[in-house]
């Protein structure tokens, strides 16, 4: 049996920034960074799932197998667990069997390294957790609309009473970039967070996703600047 796989969905359009995955970021389209990245890690096949075309001729070009994703699961409204669902189905049908670990890499989040994959795997194959994640240190004081009505979330004591940072103690925010799961529990449980589950941790400079111009002009800034102090094999 196969331990494990990187999978890469990429589905054609977005809302926010139309045809962002493969909009020139430092020289190369935008997904290809996070293929790159996979193939550097060289901890376990890579696989990228789209219903873009374009995309498919790039990640050819890197020798990664190739699902072409249906389009009714690349509707923004379709959630990430559904797809990779569905490429497990996919990944079996055509090897045999499935993987004893999932690894998704999302392509908006393209400023994490090599190193950063290699270490999540190092964490997932010591079989101490069903789930390791990527996350980034966080002190946001969130908030969300009730019925139009502010309404504060954590960190609070009490309604509209904020608690001190130290009494919030450390918080983290996912960063989207690194998913690895035990497929066999996520197959009964169909989500990427399943207990036992490690927060891996980030460099805060890793927190920013693309999905807007302004968006895709400061992740550039940030990765001409990593590209310069070395990226771990990766290069523009």
């Amino acid at each position: 049996m196969t331990e494990l796989v990187c999978m890469i969905p990429v589905r054609r359009g977005s809302r926010g920034l139309t045809g962002k995955n493969t909009l020139s970021l430092c020289s190369r389209p935008l997904v290809e960074w996070t293929i790159l990245q996979a193939l550097a890690a060289n901890i376990g096949s890579v696989v990228v799932c789209t219903n873009d075309p374009a995309v498919s001729e790039i990640a050819t070009k890197h020798n990664c197998e190739i699902y072409d994703e249906p389009d009714e699961l690349a509707e923004d409204t379709i959630s990430m667990e559904s797809v990779l669902l569905w490429a497990l189905e996919r990944y079996a049908e055509l090897h045999g069997t499935k993987p004893t670990w999932l690894m998704l890499l999302q392509c908006t989040s393209p400023l994490k390294l090599s190193s950063h994959i290699r270490e999540t795997w190092a964490v997932a194959k010591t079989g101490a957790f069903n789930s390791v994640f990527s996350v980034v240190p966080s002190a946001h004081c969130c908030w969300r609309l009730k019925d139009k009505i502010p309404s504060g979330e954590w960190p609070q004591a009490s309604p509209l009473k904020r608690m001190t940072r130290q009494e919030a103690g450390q918080q983290w925010t996912e960063n989207g970039a690194i998913y690895a799961f035990k497929v066999e529990r996520f197959l009964v449980e169909e989500t990427r967070f399943i207990p036992p589950m490690y927060l891996y941790e980030m460099p805060g400079w890793t927190a920013m996703q693309v999905d807007s111009p302004e968006d895709l002009a400061l992740v550039e800034h940030v990765m001409r600047t990593r590209l310069t102090l070395g990226a771990d094999g990766v290069r523009a």
